[in-house]
């Protein structure tokens, strides 16, 4: 056998072994005070699944399978708790987000909105930023899949852009490459943050806000609470990136040209392409109605996967190609069934408890602050949002709820940062890889951009959020 392949079988040994001997550990020790023995062994489930899902020995969906198998066959959750997250409306309005990102993305439409966009504004360097960056903003309350949506659709065209303006790693990445390549991989953590449906992990959230802190977040409620301070930093961030990369090139007619030629070699829009942008309009009239109407926002996703299917938009035999789509509904389904556990034993409460009594003495707002940005940090030791929100979301909230902080703010503002967060680092989200093997950033420069950009952010979903959240009468 090749020292290659040695190596491979060591690196698949350690990352089985790290959840397995964590949750043996976990399971083995006495229960803390005040913890009944059935919660410790579901946080012991619950840590090594989360352990599972960092290390990689399986695909995520079958980390899971296994986890859901162990709190059946140990009697820590019954079959029917252990298997209630697959009934959960945010599995299915997740799944049914995925199916409207594939129409945009095989029918055409996502590139064609890019294309429109950088050929009104793309005539200099910001300009171009911008455009990608409002074509990310549109399409995100229909992709939830950051990598789709990011990578698939918007990195395309920004290396394209590099390509025809001279601009690639190394020294002539300063005329425009470096900054593009920067200011489009974090516009994605502020467009996910402004809508219930603009990351995998959001529905997640507005689940375990529910479930374990008793607030009812929707989809109008998540855009309204989020869409004043995701704007200021959506306006606000590729200045900063601006002023830090400062591009050699400030004018980009050549830039606008590709964006007119590209859209005419698409030629008129297909019939597919309208079928796609009616249902989307659909779907936004249904989510943004939903107080109206009483139609709940899984509902209209349903209503618009049948619509998509109904009309040849989307084929379904295109969608069981869609690998992310399926993994999705097995990973989301079983890990809000590991997260309810949690809370119905009694774990989420009693971990709040022993967070809470960490930060005694200090006021609602400043717990509401540190554990925000702790939450924030901590990323650094995650590689996906999911294991993230999974694992932190709702002890967090929790604990600053406790500590006086008004529930929604809490909920909604911790939402947001589950988006910004994974702009920390390459590997704390789907986008990132793509972004960072162009060769545009060593990883020191990388990171020490990436901090400076999270955190103005950070600051400001504090400072405007505040404000606007104040307006909104949550505190």
């Amino acid at each position: 056998m090749s020292s290659n392949g040695t190596t491979s079988n060591r690196k698949q040994v350690i990352a089985a072994a790290v959840p397995i001997i964590l949750g043996l550990a976990i399971w083995f020790t006495p229960a803390p005070q005040g913890l009944s023995l059935q919660a410790w062994h579901m946080f012991a489930i619950f840590a090594a699944t989360i352990a599972g899902i960092l290390t990689q020995p399986l695909p995520s969906g079958a980390v899971m399978l296994i986890a859901i198998c162990v709190t059946i066959f140990t009697k820590t959750l019954t079959e029917a708790k252990a298997l209630s997250g697959f009934a959960s409306g945010t599995v299915w309005l997740i799944f049914c987000a995925y199916i409207l990102s594939l129409g945009f993305v095989t029918s055409g439409l996502g590139k064609r909105i890019a294309y429109k966009m950088l050929s009104k504004f793309g005539g200099s360097s910001l300009g171009i930023a911008y455009s990608l960056g409002v074509s990310d903003l549109i399409m995100a309350p229909a992709m939830p899949s950051v990598t789709a949506r990011s990578g698939g659709i918007i990195f395309p065209i920004v290396r394209s852009i590099n390509e025809v303006l001279g601009s690639g790693p190394g020294p002539s990445g300063k005329k425009i490459g470096d900054f593009l390549t920067m200011v489009c991989f974090q516009f994605t953590p502020i467009t996910g943050a402004m809508f219930l449906t603009g990351m995998a992990a959001n529905p997640l959230v507005g689940n375990l806000a529910k479930s374990a802190l008793g607030v009812e977040v929707t989809w109008v409620g998540w855009f309204t609470a989020a869409v004043v301070p995701g704007l200021v930093c959506f306006f606000l961030m590729p200045l900063l990136v601006y002023k830090i990369l400062n591009p050699d090139l400030k004018r980009t007619p050549e830039a606008k040209e590709m964006g007119r030629r590209s859209l005419s070699e698409l030629g008129p829009m297909t019939r597919t392409e309208k079928k796609v942008a009616f249902g989307f309009a659909l779907a936004l009239i249904g989510w943004g109605t939903s107080l109206m109407t009483g139609l709940g926002a899984t509902t209209v996703g349903l209503g618009l996967a049948a619509y998509l299917f109904a009309t040849n938009a989307v084929s379904w035999k295109d969608l069981l190609k869609d690998h992310a789509a399926w993994d999705t509904v097995i990973w989301f389904g079983a890990i809000i069934s590991l997260a309810g556990g949690l809370s119905d034993l009694g774990f989420i409460k009693w971990m709040t408890g022993a967070l809470g009594s960490s930060l005694t003495g200090m006021g609602a707002m400043e717990t509401f602050v540190i554990l925000g940005l702790l939450y924030i940090y901590v990323h650094y030791l995650f590689a996906t949002a999911s294991g993230h929100v999974a694992a932190l979301y709702a002890p967090f909230a929790a604990t600053a709820i406790a500590a006086g902080a008004p529930p929604m703010m809490v909920a909604i503002c911790f939402g947001i940062f589950s988006n910004l967060m994974w702009g920390n680092t390459e590997y704390g989200g789907g986008p990132g890889p793509i972004y960072f093997a162009q060769g545009y950033f060593e990883r020191p420069r990388f990171y020490t951009i990436n901090f400076f950009v999270v955190t103005f952010n950070v600051i400001l979903t504090f400072m405007v959020g505040g404000v606007w959240w104040k307006v909104l009468g949550y505190y």
